[in-house]
């Protein structure tokens, strides 16, 4: 009887101890997946057309994402300590986001913001994802682009037939950040969100508009075009 006890007692702790815990912490990917139409995005040498039937390449393309957060499955969330992260389309290692010490949960949604908030502009130390040498900032303007967008199409009127959107802006009247919700799926600690540059670039015509780079109306305009950019496999 005591054999049976202890074996079972022994069999216990092994089942304790070898099985996952809640608290125990575990790393997750975000990876951002820029794309057109469904498609890998390749910069420089593909031609894409738009929903306007605009032919064009796209030469470079990057973007902020802030304040990221996790919410799991029982509603608690997870706050992304690196508070900012520069996307750019040009490098495959800035498109993955590797998170540490994250609570052994599921992941049910991914939430952050698509450029730089107001108290970041006007307190940034501008250094990592945050130096002005990284393309990223308006010197004449003191402020942040959010979002870059340039490339090249016949469709283009400027004189080396180039586009250039640069959205940004913080002030009350020019604050261009979004913020985007996803429902996602957690497979193997790793996150996958597309971001569909046709869902943006669709809406310009480029035979009357080739370039915005100033914070106001129409740079809030596309930033509400541009956040339908992002989705993930989950389904809403």
């Amino acid at each position: 009887m005591v054999l049976a006890i202890r074996l079972y007692v022994f069999i216990l702790l092994i089942l304790l101890f070898s099985s996952p815990k809640e608290n125990d912490n575990k790393k997750i990917t975000i990876q951002y997946n820029p794309t057109f139409n469904n498609q890998e995005l390749v910069l420089e040498n593909t031609k894409y057309c738009t929903i306007n039937k605009d032919t064009i390449t796209v030469t470079n393309f990057k973007f902020y994402i802030s304040n990221l957060s996790l919410e799991f499955e029982n509603g608690t969330t997870f706050k992304d300590p690196e508070k900012v992260h520069l996307i750019d389309a040009k490098s495959k290692e800035s498109m993955h986001l590797k998170l540490n010490e994250i609570p052994n949960l599921k992941v049910k949604k991914v939430t952050f913001n698509i450029g730089i908030d107001s108290l970041t502009n006007v307190t940034s130390n501008l250094e990592a994802d945050l130096d002005p040498r990284l393309g990223m900032y308006w010197a004449w303007n003191s402020g942040y682009i959010n979002m870059k967008l340039e490339g090249k199409s016949n469709s283009c009127t400027s004189l080396k037939k180039d586009f250039q959107f640069h959205i940004g802006g913080y002030l009350p009247k020019q604050n261009a950040l979004q913020t985007i919700q996803l429902s996602v799926q957690e497979k193997s600690n790793k996150i996958e969100i597309k971001v569909d540059i046709n869902k943006w670039i669709g809406n310009i015509k480029l035979k009357e508009t080739s370039g915005l780079m100033v914070p106001g109306g129409k740079a809030i305009l596309m930033s509400n075009w541009y956040k339908n950019m992002f989705s993930s496999d989950e389904k809403e």
